[in-house]
C-alpha cells in the first residue's frame, strides 16, 4: 500500500507540472506569437585574394545585398573568408563552408568559384558565384549552350572582360609595336580564358604575344624579365590572380626594363599602368548582391540562367601619363583615348571623369542618418530625393539612397553611423545636431553633408561657415527669432514675457536658447526658459512652465521637444498659454503660429552641394550656407480656443492656414 500511494502522489505531481507547463506556454502564447522565432540566415563570404578589383567588387557585392534587404547584423550574419591568393587554403575554406553550417556561399572570382563548386557537388548549401570572367569554362557542370543547364543549387553571372581593347590602344599608342609579353598560371582557367582571346587579339592585330608561365607570386619577377629579355615592348596583365596579387613587382620589374604594362583590372590609377581598360568591378558585385538577394527570398535557382552580365557594366578606363615618362620606345595616348577615360593620372594628381555624358564616373552610395521621424525631418528628406533627381543624377546609375532613423533613440544614432560605414558608404547626409556629431565622430575620412541643423558651429563642424572640417559642408536654418517676436508683439501686443523649453543636454537646443534670449532682451521681453533632459521630464517641466505664466509660449526647435511637443500643447492649452513655434508641424499640432524655415528648400540646397561633392569638388573648398527662406503658418483656430485673434492680414498673407479661417 506505501507503494500505491507513492505512486498516485508521483502521477499527481508529474499531473500538477504537466499543466503547470501547459498554463505558462497558454499565457506565452500572444507573445510568442507576436515575436516567433527569427531564423539567422548564415552567409559566407569567399574571396581568393586581396585585390583592388576584387575588394572593389566585395564592396559591391555588399551594397547589392544590402539594396535587398539583407544586411550584416540585421537579416544575415556575414562571415568572410580570404585564401589570400594561395589554392590550398582555397580548397580548405570551401571546405569549411560546405559542411552545413552556412545557408548561402557567395563566391568571389574563378578559384573561389571553383573550390566551393568541387567541395558542394552534394548541393549541401546553395552557392551564387561573381566576378568570374567564364564560367563555363571552369569545368563545374555549365553548358554554354544552354544557361539553364546547372547544378541546381548553383548559380551567378560571367562578366568576360575586353581583352581586345587593350591591345588596339596599346598598337594605337606605339603604332611600331610588334611583340607584347604576358605572365599567367596554367593552372587558373580564367588566366586561361583570357590568353586564349589575347592570342586572337594578337594575331588579328598583327603583334606577336610572347608568353611566360607562374606558378606563384615569387616567379611573377622572373617570368617578366624573361620576357623582356625575348624583346617583348610592353607587358600586358590578364585577369590572373597570380599575378594581381603581385602587380607591383610586374609594373616594378618593367619599369626598370622601361616598358609600359598595361591591364584589364583597373585597380588604383596611380600605381604605375599606362593604362587599364576594364568593367566596374564594384557594379559587377553589386549585380552579383541583387542575385543573392532574389535567392535569399526565396527564389530557385535551378530556375535561374547563368548568363554573362559585360554588356549591364560600365566600361571603366584608366590612363596615367605619368607613366609615359622614361619609357624606352616613343608611346603616346591618343587624343581619343584621353577623352574616353574614366580616370585620367597626370603631373597634377588622379582625375575621377563621369563615363557617360550626365553621369558620375562611379556610383555613389549616400546614407540618410535621421535622428527622428517628425514631419519636418520628412520634408527635408523629400527635399534631399528631390534635390537629387532634379540635379541631373540618376538613381541606380548614378547614386543609391538608404535611409536611417534612430526613432528618437540617442544611443542608436552612433549605431546607425557604424552601420553606414561597415557598409561602404560613400556620403553621410545627416539630419539634426545629433546625426552630425556622431557622424563627425566617426566619419573623419567620408564626404558629410548636413541639413536640418541650427548651428553646425556649435556642432563642432567649424568655427565659421569658410572655417570647417574638411569633409564637411552643408546647409543650417537659424531660426528666424527677430520675425517671430515682431509676430508675436502682432497677436499679442502687450506681452511681456515668454517662456520655452530647452535641453542642456542638446548644443542645438543651448544655442537656440541662447538666440531667444538675446532676440528677448533687445525686443525688452523677459524669457523663462525650463529644462528637460528626457522625454520623462517633458510632462513636468510642461507644467512647471506654464505654472510660471509667461504670457506665451515660444518654444524653440530641437528634437526632444519636437517630439514630445504633444505634451507641451497639453499644459499650455490647460493654462490657456498660446504657443509660438518654428517648425510647421507644431502648427498641425496647436501652435498658434509658426515662422518654420523651409525644410524641403533646404534638403534641396543641401543635395546640390552633395552632388558638387560627387561631381569633384571638394567639400573644405565649399563653404556652409544658410537657409533664408521661411514658410508662415498659422491656425486661427487653435488661437480662438484661447480668446486670441490672428489679425486677418496676417492670415491673409500665411503660406498655410491650418483649420477654418
Amino acid at each position: 500500500m506505501p507503494i500505491l500511494r507513492t505512486l498516485r502522489h508521483l502521477a499527481l505531481g508529474l499531473t500538477l507540472i504537466a499543466a503547470a507547463a501547459a498554463l505558462l506556454l497558454f499565457s506565452d502564447r500572444e507573445r510568442r506569437s507576436e515575436a516567433g522565432p527569427r531564423k539567422v540566415v548564415r552567409v559566407a563570404l569567399v574571396q581568393h585574394a586581396s585585390t583592388p578589383a576584387l575588394d572593389e567588387g566585395v564592396r559591391g557585392l555588399i551594397q547589392g545585398l544590402a539594396e535587398q534587404g539583407f544586411r550584416d547584423g540585421e537579416a544575415i550574419t556575414l562571415s568572410t573568408y580570404n585564401a589570400q591568393g594561395d589554392l590550398a587554403t582555397g580548397n580548405a575554406i570551401a571546405r569549411q563552408v560546405t559542411t552545413g553550417e552556412f545557408d548561402l556561399v557567395l563566391t568571389t572570382s574563378t578559384p573561389s568559384m571553383q573550390a566551393v563548386a568541387n567541395a558542394n557537388r552534394d548541393g549541401r548549401v546553395t552557392h551564387v558565384f561573381t566576378l568570374v570572367a567564364d564560367p563555363f569554362g571552369a569545368g563545374v557542370g555549365l553548358d554554354r549552350d544552354h544557361p539553364l543547364k546547372h547544378p541546381p543549387h548553383m548559380v551567378g553571372h560571367g562578366s568576360f572582360l575586353p581583352v581586345a581593347d587593350g591591345f588596339t590602344l596599346a598598337k594605337q599608342a606605339l603604332p611600331s609595336l610588334s611583340r607584347v609579353g604576358v605572365a599567367w598560371n596554367p593552372a587558373e582557367s580564367n588566366s586561361e580564358a583570357f590568353t586564349l582571346r589575347a592570342r586572337e587579339a594578337c594575331r588579328q592585330l598583327g603583334l606577336t604575344l610572347l608568353e611566360a608561365n607562374v606558378d606563384s607570386s615569387a616567379a611573377v619577377t622572373e617570368a617578366v624579365q624573361s620576357l623582356v629579355a625575348r624583346g617583348a615592348q610592353a607587358l600586358w596583365v590578364g585577369g590572373d590572380n597570380t599575378m594581381m596579387s603581385t602587380i607591383g613587382s610586374a609594373i616594378a620589374t618593367a619599369r626598370t626594363s622601361r616598358i609600359p604594362v598595361f591591364t584589364i583590372m583597373p585597380g588604383a590609377p596611380d600605381r604605375g599602368t599606362l593604362f587599364d581598360i576594364g568593367l566596374d568591378f564594384h557594379e559587377l558585385g553589386r549585380i552579383g548582391g541583387l542575385l543573392a538577394g532574389r535567392v535569399l527570398r526565396g527564389e530557385d535557382p535551378a530556375t535561374i540562367p547563368i548568363r554573362d552580365v559585360q554588356d549591364e557594366v560600365p566600361r571603366r578606363m584608366v590612363v596615367n601619363t605619368v607613366a609615359l615618362a622614361g619609357l624606352r620606345d616613343p608611346w603616346q595616348i591618343p587624343d581619343a583615348a584621353m577623352a574616353g577615360a574614366t580616370v585620367v593620372v597626370d603631373a597634377t594628381g588622379t582625375h575621377e571623369r563621369a563615363a557617360r555624358p550626365g553621369a558620375l564616373a562611379r556610383k555613389w552610395r549616400v546614407d540618410l542618418i535621421e535622428y527622428n521621424q517628425v514631419q519636418d525631418v520628412e520634408e527635408a528628406e523629400e527635399g534631399v530625393k528631390a534635390g537629387f533627381r532634379e540635379s541631373g543624377l540618376v538613381e541606380g546609375r548614378d547614386y543609391t539612397i538608404t535611409v536611417r532613423n534612430a526613432q528618437g533613440d540617442m544611443a542608436t544614432v552612433s549605431t546607425l553611423v557604424d552601420a553606414a560605414l561597415s557598409e561602404r558608404a560613400d556620403m553621410l547626409v545627416t539630419f539634426s545636431t545629433p546625426t552630425l556629431q556622431a557622424a563627425l565622430q566617426r566619419a573623419r575620412h567620408v564626404p558629410i553633408v548636413f541639413t536640418y541643423v541650427s548651428s553646425p558651429h556649435a556642432a563642432g563642424a567649424g568655427r565659421s561657415d569658410t572655417d570647417h572640417l574638411p569633409n564637411v559642408t552643408g546647409v543650417y536654418m537659424a531660426p528666424a527669432y527677430g520675425d517671430m517676436i515682431a509676430l508675436i508683439r502682432r497677436v499679442m501686443p502687450s506681452v511681456k514675457s515668454l517662456g520655452t523649453l530647452f535641453v542642456p543636454a542638446e548644443v542645438n537646443s543651448v544655442f537656440n536658447r541662447d538666440l531667444l534670449q538675446a532676440a528677448c532682451r533687445k525686443a525688452g521681453l523677459t524669457l523663462i526658459d525650463v529644462p528637460a533632459n528626457t522625454s520623462s521630464d517633458v510632462p513636468d517641466a510642461s507644467l512647471a512652465l506654464a505654472a510660471r505664466r509667461p504670457d506665451a509660449i515660444c518654444q524653440i526647435p530641437g528634437n526632444l521637444t519636437a517630439a514630445a511637443f504633444p505634451t507641451v500643447q497639453q499644459a499650455a492649452s490647460r493654462a490657456r498659454l498660446p504657443i509660438f513655434a518654428f517648425q510647421t508641424s507644431q502648427a498641425h499640432g496647436g501652435a498658434v503660429v509658426t515662422v518654420a524655415r523651409d525644410y524641403a528648400d533646404a534638403g534641396r540646397q543641401s543635395a546640390a552641394l552633395a552632388v558638387r561633392v560627387m561631381r569633384g569638388e571638394r567639400p573644405a573648398d565649399m563653404p556652409f550656407q544658410a537657409v533664408g527662406k521661411t514658410r508662415l503658418v498659422v491656425n486661427p483656430s487653435a488661437a480662438r480656443r484661447i480668446g486670441i485673434t490672428i489679425p486677418p492680414d496676417l492670415v491673409a498673407k500665411a503660406d498655410e492656414v491650418v483649420g477654418p479661417r
